[in-house]
This record gives structure tokens, sequence and C-alpha cells, in this order.
């Protein structure tokens, strides 16, 4: 039986988001996004933007807008920091361009947004999340929503309850919960029951985030937590047709795995595109991590590892990859099936 979550419709999005790839940063650029959107996602999240930057004048520096063009799809654009008169000027420049949402980011952990006073730092301040959710809301155009983390060291209901409630009452239309804290990072399991305790706490739409590998989890989570969607974030790296797959799975259907061959041909339209976008050799070497990710389920590509990790320029790539197709003859048009953890892509902001 399909989820009930498959099934629903979120409110603002034309389409009904089910399936939204999370923002995860160095990841979810613009090429990334567009390959995921076509891939069968419903929504994409841009890497977060600087509230700072936007309102000082330096937004043409955050690689996060480079690209950025609402055309592409369902787009929801990430925002972040600590000052809620900041954060309220970038959301009303950004919902200028009529993106589907605006973002909060109240989770990422790592040390320098924490330390700014970004992310997962606000969950320390209750009032002060508050005070930022309604200068948002207030000021943006388009609907706003927030991403959090299960709070900041100790992951109760209560205090899941607490941020889902104040968020909620600020007028956000719709939260993302990953299930960690911020002191967990990407360790230890998501307590996904604490996605349940925000569904029961708040009637917005609640989206689930935390080790999501496949369609069984998915399926798995919306049983459990009642969540009316659900964010893949790590999964999706190197791997955006986990999105088909999970559609495909949950309407019945049988999904076969991409061959090296149609994988190869995703990694050299990604490389293209970065280089389009952030020139080159700055748009290729930015993107060797994620090109070590296409290579993951791939057979014998130590070889191509190696040559693709001193690339340069995208025509180099299109070489390498090429020459490794003809390498391995009959294998590259047979499905890749290796299955990879997920802790090899924890990323720096999710």
């Amino acid at each position: 039986m399909i989820p009930t979550m498959v099934l629903n419709q979120l409110p603002g999005l034309r389409n009904g988001a089910r399936l939204i790839l999370a923002p995860l940063c160095g990841i979810t650029t613009a090429p990334f996004r567009r390959i995921c959107l076509e891939q069968g996602a419903d929504m994409v999240v841009t890497e977060m933007i600087s509230s700072e930057a936007v309102t000082r004048g330096k937004s043409e520096d955050c690689r996060a807008t480079r690209g950025l063009d609402i055309n592409e799809g369902p787009l929801s654009v990430q925002i972040f920091g600590g000052d809620p008169v900041r954060m309220g000027e970038t959301a009303a420049r950004i919902a200028e361009r009529q993106p589907e949402f605006i973002d909060m980011n109240f989770g990422c952990p790592v040390k320098k947004i924490v330390n700014g006073g970004g992310g997962s730092s606000v969950l320390r301040e209750v009032d002060l999340l508050g005070q930022i959710c309604r200068e948002v809301v207030r000021r943006s155009s388009v609907p706003v929503s927030a991403k959090i983390r299960a709070g900041w060291d100790r992951p109760t209901g209560e205090k899941v309850r607490e941020l889902a409630r104040t968020i909620e009452d600020a007028g956000v239309t719709m939260l993302a919960l990953h299930a960690r804290t911020r002191a967990q990072g990407f360790t230890g399991r998501a307590n996904w029951e604490l996605i349940a305790e925000a569904k029961r706490a708040v009637s917005i739409p609640v989206i689930g985030n935390g080790d999501l590998r496949s369609a069984d989890d998915v399926e798995r989570m919306a049983r459990e937590t009642g969540c009316d969607a659900v964010m893949i974030g790590r999964a999706a790296i190197g791997n955006p047709w986990i999105f088909r797959e999970v559609k495909t799975r949950l309407s019945g259907g049988e999904f076969i795995q991409p061959t090296p061959r149609e994988r190869v041909a995703v990694l050299i339209r990604h490389i293209e595109e970065a280089a389009r976008i952030d020139g080159e050799p700055g748009g290729v070497i930015a993107s060797r991590k994620v090109m070590a990710a296409y290579l993951k389920r791939m057979p014998d590509v130590r070889g191509l590892r190696a040559g693709l990790m001193q690339s340069k320029y995208a025509a180099e790539v299109n070489d390498l990859c090429n020459a490794y197709l003809d390498q391995i003859g009959e294998l590259a048009d047979v499905p890749c099936v290796q299955e990879v953890a997920l802790e090899e892509f924890a990323s720096e902001c999710s």
C-alpha cells in the first residue's frame, strides 16, 4: 500500500512535494538540483545562503546563489543567520524571485556557522528562534518553512515539541526535522520517534529527515511517524536515481539500477554544467567530491577515480569517463547494485 504521505499535497506547491532533496553544502548546487528533479524529486532545496552576505551586499560572493534559476522546478531557497532583521531582509529580497518556499536553516551543526550565531545555535534560544521566524514570515511574500534538528544536545520529545510549536506559532507553514541533535552531528541513529512527536505537536506539515536510504525506509518512516513528506540527503549524493527508485517501489513497480554508462552520462553532464556556471578549472575542481560519489557504485573504478581527482577541465572528465567505459567492456551496460554506506557522505551542513 502506498503511504498516505505519497498521496498528500503540501500547501504552496504546484505538484505536491512528497520526496524532497535536502540542502547539503557543496552538493545541492544548481546542476545537481536539476538532475534530482529529473529523477523524481518533487522539490529541491539550495545550499544555505548567508543573511549576512546578502544584507551586506556580498551575495555575489555566495556560492549558493550561482546558477540559481527559479524556473528550474519546485525550488526552496534556504537562508541562515542569527539576526532577525537581517534574516527578514534576506527573505524579502529572495522572495521577489518567487521560489516555492523561503526555508530557514536552524540545523547546520558546523562550528563556523554555529560560532557565527547561525544554524543549530539558534535552537539554544527559543525566544530568538521565534523572533527570527516571525520576522521572516512578516517580510516574505512566499510561504516560509524551517529546518531544525532535535535540539542542541539532548534529544527529548519535550524539546522537539517546544521548538515545533514556537515555529508554528510564528506563522511558518512547514517544518522539516532532522532527527539528530547538533551534538550528534551525523553519528548514531536518527530518532524517528522525535519526528512523530513533532507531527503530534503541530498542525503544519512535518517533513521527516535522517537515515533514509531506500524506499523501505521511506515507507517505514511514513508509517511510524505520520510525516507528510520526507527529505533525502546523503543517500542522494552521487545517486540522484534514489527519487525515481522510491517512487517506483512505492507504486508497486520494480526499479532497475542505472548502468555505469548511464551513471557516467549524468556525471559528465553534471560537470559540464558546473564548469559553465563556475568556470574552469574552478567548477571542475570544486566538483571532485561529487565525482567521487558517482563512482562509488561502479566496478573497477580505481584508475578512473585517480584520474578524475586530478582533472581540471570538463573535456578531461569526458575523455577519462569514456576511456573507462571502453575498458570495462560489457560491464558498462550492467546495472550497478553495490551498496554504499551513508557515513561516507557525511555532509558539512544538513
